[in-house]
């Protein structure tokens, strides 16, 4: 176990939650929903209080739809309350780490997104979580800013637990339908929490992508996947044009690879199927104990 103090926000989702319980640090404090980072007096008082050496920010408002109808919200949560940490963080020597999304690329492209590609977000949250990685970056000298996407793991009781409630969906039907028009990657928390402890090892900072390896991979591909390893004998079928209509304007590309971890020797995270078995041959021991 090594001795840093480290606060991750968020503590009580799904990311957060694996953090506390898989990082290999002495000394970790989670700051769950009473920690309010819309409040500049709350988050100083906590922070001096506490002196993390590291921050790790996976606090957000993460309802894509609901960034849109109340747009204030969005940018109160992602960027100001970015913002409210980072102020602490400009004259300290310590360690910040902000969870974004490869959803902040945006439609320019219709291959996997690289680190060195243009930012163009489409919706109202991904322009927020852009916005609060130009604070971090505009602000601080030691940070990490890490790019996820469809990020999924946790326990059964999770409320936004993706794979298990496709169990329960398919175990009830003949037949599901899943969108195969928006592709991107499948990726394990447990992979992401390891891949966050090696770049922090290796005193690394900067943008990264991190994600499992994932090649043109739709939700449908990933639904399928899902039920398959199940073993259900539910079918899996294409939605129809209009079935899953969303207000917010989300790329059709939220695909990434993690071209920076390559050129430096330090991508851990595996393929996004062989990560998804390991995960569901978890939840099926968890169902079943």
């Amino acid at each position: 176990m090594i001795g840093k103090k480290v606060l991750i926000t968020g503590a009580s989702g799904m990311l957060g939650s694996n953090l506390l319980s898989l990082l290999g640090y002495k000394n970790l404090i989670g700051c769950s929903n009473d920690f309010d980072i819309t409040s500049l007096e709350i988050v100083t008082a906590k922070l001096n209080q506490e002196k993390p050496e590291i921050i790790i920010h996976a606090a957000a408002y993460t309802d894509v739809e609901a960034c849109e109808a109340d747009m204030d919200k969005a940018y109160k949560v992602n960027t100001i309350g970015t913002q409210n940490l980072v102020n602490y963080c400009i004259d300290k020597d310590l360690l910040f780490i902000y969870i974004s999304s490869t959803g902040i690329y945006g439609e320019r492209k219709n291959v996997a997104y690289t680190e060195f590609d243009i930012v163009k977000p489409t919706t109202v949250h991904h322009k927020s979580k852009y916005e609060g990685e130009k604070v971090v970056q505009n602000h601080l000298n030691k940070y990490l800013i890490l790019r996820t996407s469809w990020l999924y793991g946790g326990k059964i009781t999770h409320n936004k637990n993706f794979v298990y409630k496709r169990f329960l969906e398919a175990k009830s039907k003949n037949i599901i339908y899943a969108d195969s028009s928006q592709i991107g990657n499948p990726t394990y928390v447990v992979d992401f929490v390891t891949q966050i402890e090696t770049l922090i090892n290796n005193k690394q900072y900067g943008i990264f992508n991190c994600v499992n390896k994932a090649v043109s991979v739709t939700r449908y591909d990933y639904v399928k996947k899902i039920v398959e390893l199940f073993d259900l004998k539910c079918r899996v079928a294409i939605a129809p044009d209009g079935m899953f209509s969303r207000t917010a304007p989300v790329s059709k590309n939220e695909s990434a690879i993690n071209y920076k971890l390559s050129l430096l020797d330090l991508n851990i995270m595996e393929d996004w199927e062989k990560s998804l078995d390991k995960y569901i041959q978890q939840l099926k021991s968890e169902k079943d104990g």
